[in-house]
């Protein structure tokens, strides 16, 4: 796979130990209103970009990573989450539904780019004042977590 030099991000968390950077297109950027989405970041929903494993690299702290291994899902399936150990901020997710993916918060990243959300997940946990997510098609909006079928045709589309 040939990587494109010309999309190299990099992202930090609050204190700035712990550093990453990605490189090329990410896979996906997703919305989730889940209630254990929204107890690891804080907020009223997460905005993930998703990034192939061999687009995702440590540039320092990667030794001041902490996992939280989340059973309780909805899926059944255990979450693993990453955050730092000194700040708290929360830097990674990995899903069982997705291997090979590494899930980023949005807001880790430095500078501005244009996130464009392609994809919504648990809307029915949606607080109430949380509008509709502009950009994302309604056949990519679901009121849970789609089931594998979904998903591979999910993924075919992005």
């Amino acid at each position: 796979m040939t990587l494109l030099i010309a999309n190299k991000r990099t992202g930090a968390c609050l204190c700035k130990r712990i550093k990453f950077r990605t490189t090329g297109e990410e896979i996906n950027v997703a919305i989730c209103h889940c209630t254990n989405c929204r107890r690891h970041c804080g907020s009223a929903y997460t905005a993930n970009a998703w990034f192939p494993d061999e687009q995702f690299e440590w540039i320092r702290g990667a030794d001041l990573l902490k996992q939280y291994d989340d059973h309780d899902t909805s899926t059944g399936e255990v979450v693993h989450r990453w955050h730092c150990t000194h700040c708290g901020s929360p830097i990674s997710t990995k899903s069982p539904r997705m291997p090979g993916v590494t899930i980023v918060p949005c807001g880790l990243f430095e500078g501005q780019h244009v996130w464009k959300p392609k994809y919504e997940q648990w809307r029915r946990s949606r607080l109430c004042f949380v509008d509709v997510i502009k950009g994302v098609h309604d056949g990519s909006r679901y009121d849970g977590f789609p089931d594998i079928k979904e998903l591979e045709r999910i993924w075919a589309k992005l």
